[in-house]
Order: C-alpha cells, then sequence, then structure tokens
C-alpha cells in the first residue's frame, strides 16, 4: 500500500514511515503542507496520514482540500491536541483522528481499519 505521510517534524516522520515500512507499506513523506498537495496530484497514494497543526496550512485544511479533489481518498489525522472540537471536524470531513501519543499497534490498527473501509 501507498501511504504518504505529512507532518511538519521531521523526526516524527521519519519514526511513522519505519514503523509503516517494517509492516510492508511504500511510505513517501514530505514537512511541506503544499508540497504534500502536489504530491497527491501526481502520485496514486491509497493513503495519506496528515498531522493538524502544521504551519501555512492545517492538517484538516488539507485533507478538506484533497477530499475535494478526490471523494474517496482515505486520509487519517494526527494530533497531540484532539480535543471535542477537533474531533467533531474529523467526524465532519469522515476521517479518523488519532491521538498523540499512541502506540505503533494503535497506527496500524487504525491504518487496516482505514484502508478497509
Amino acid at each position: 500500500m501507498r501511504i504518504l505521510i505529512v507532518d511538519d517534524d521531521k523526526t516524527f516522520c521519519q519514526f511513522l514511515v519505519e514503523v509503516l515500512e517494517a509492516n510492508g507499506h511504500d511510505v513517501d513523506w514530505t514537512s511541506h503542507a503544499l508540497r504534500a498537495f502536489k504530491l497527491s496530484q501526481r502520485s496514486f497514494y491509497d493513503l495519506f496520514v496528515f498531522d493538524v497543526r502544521m504551519p501555512v496550512i492545517l492538517g484538516t485544511e488539507l485533507a478538506e482540500g484533497l477530499k475535494e479533489q478526490c471523494p474517496g481518498a482515505k486520509i487519517i489525522l494526527i494530533s497531540a491536541f484532539a480535543d471535542k472540537s477537533l474531533n467533531k471536524a474529523a467526524n465532519k470531513l469522515g476521517t479518523p483522528l488519532l491521538s498523540k501519543p499512541f502506540t505503533t499497534e494503535e497506527l496500524l490498527d487504525l491504518v487496516a481499519k482505514t484502508t478497509a473501509a
């Protein structure tokens, strides 16, 4: 499965890449949300993993734009600040929200559930 990770924390991106690649996924990542949007138009991805709080554009905004271009896109939002408001926004977008900190098992379970839906 091809996955694109977008998070302004490069170390966190590299951690996610290691976990997902160790489980057989083909993973690209970027720390720039606008670059991610361009990548999504050039390549096919089965799943997108977006951090919510990033400079320039929020992960929720990136998800919204991607859903407009590709309504069936599978997206997981990640945030250390998962409050009721953010949960509501994720639900409205039809995307699951994974709250930091999380275990690798929680990540892998959510990846499997999201791509199976």
